[in-house]
């Protein structure tokens, strides 16, 4: 089980994939490397990818540089309370998660690379 801190941690590396600007996929999988993929995935998608999704779909993007902790962490507490809380909510967050894997498939696929990589490497050294 994942410390709330250590959760926060992961929201804010996953964050990076929704900045309007070059996506550093190797840095990103350093932070999460210590999870399973599927663990990344989960979180990416289910929870990730609901508060953080519009900026790239907006015409001119807010968030460029990097999401600050202040939006993130409450709008992902608030979203997983609500799908929670909301059976609509919650069934039609689950229909858009099929939009953001499509959308998000290439930098996903780059994740998953850096990341079995760095899991690999860490296999190694044992």
């Amino acid at each position: 089980m994942r410390s709330l801190s250590e959760t926060k941690e992961v929201w804010m590396a996953l964050s990076d994939l929704f900045v309007d600007n070059k996506i550093d996929h190797e840095c990103i999988a350093k932070r999460v490397a210590h999870l399973t993929i599927n663990e990344v995935e989960q979180i990416l998608f289910c929870e990730v990818a609901p508060v953080c999704m519009s900026n790239l779909l907006a015409p001119t993007p807010s968030v460029w540089q990097e999401f600050h902790e202040d939006y993130v962490i409450p709008e992902v507490q608030q979203h997983l309370q609500k799908m929670q809380s909301d059976w609509f909510y919650n069934r039609k967050i689950s229909l858009k998660i099929k939009f953001y894997k499509a959308f998000l498939h290439q930098d996903w696929l780059k994740l998953v690379i850096q990341i079995r990589q760095i899991q690999k490497r860490s296999a190694d050294d044992l």
